[in-house]
């Protein structure tokens, strides 16, 4: 059993690095020749680590081998950070020092968390995916619209720095249709106003907790976020 799920993770990390190499390749491609703004291409990136949650989870057969996707990508991006100049490479510029070696590890710590609890808890497949996308897609459109048509500012003691009313209404609208898609084809439940609904909250939710997450911790709470609503849901329904 230990050799098929070595070989199940092992395919997964294939895949992984195809992903990387095709989807983060064209980013770093397009940069390199057009020279992207700064905040567009670092959301490109983004978005190319949000969708590696497919290639972690959508070819494994067992839990426990997309949890060793995660470990090993984390190990990889780790000593990649750390030893070579990958950040020079793709034009990445960091914000404060180690921001890419923390962001990597948080991000597929918190893939590593989700999929052992969503899948191997509850063994709901595809809450791992739904729970990553809730706040992935939404958070890349709310950096992009808040910088562009960001005029109605958001700031107090629980909120770092100033967002926008703007950016938090397109972070509801992307996480509410990135879910509604893939919820609406991969659930069992029949009435599409309920489904409506459990897509509503979980688009709320994810959008209240980005607003009030600071330090980049919306990486973790957001996904946690989702993937406790969609879990209440399973045991609820028995199925997501």
């Amino acid at each position: 059993m230990a050799g098929i799920i070595l070989f199940d993770a092992l395919k997964g990390f294939v895949f992984l690095q195809l992903h990387f190499a095709v989807l983060a390749g064209l980013s770093v491609f397009l940069n390199k020749k057009m020279g992207l703004p700064g905040e567009l291409y670092r959301k490109m990136l983004h978005m190319v680590s949000v969708f590696s949650i497919m290639p972690i989870v959508i070819p494994s057969t067992y839990w426990v081998s997309s949890l060793l996707v995660c470990l090993m990508f984390m190990l990889e991006a780790y000593l990649g950070t750390k030893f070579t100049n990958i950040e020079k490479n793709v034009a990445m510029k960091q914000r404060k020092a180690g921001e890419q070696q923390k962001s990597m590890l948080l991000l597929y710590g918190t893939y590593s968390l989700v999929t052992i609890v969503g899948w191997g808890l509850f063994g709901q497949k595809w809450i791992v995916i739904l729970s990553v996308l809730a706040w992935g897609v939404g958070d890349a459109v709310a950096a992009l619209v808040g910088k562009r048509f960001g005029k109605h500012k958001i700031s107090g003691s629980l909120i770092e720095g100033t967002k926008s009313i703007e950016g938090s209404v397109g972070m509801f609208l992307a996480s509410f249709i990135s879910v509604f898609v893939l919820y609406s084809r991969h659930t069992a439940l029949s009435n599409i106003g309920f489904v409506v609904l459990v897509c509503f909250w979980i688009a709320v939710f994810s959008s209240l907790t980005e607003l009030f997450s600071k330090h980049g911790l919306d990486t973790v709470a957001c996904p946690i976020i989702a993937m406790v609503g969609f879990s209440v849901l399973s045991v609820a329904a028995g199925t997501i």
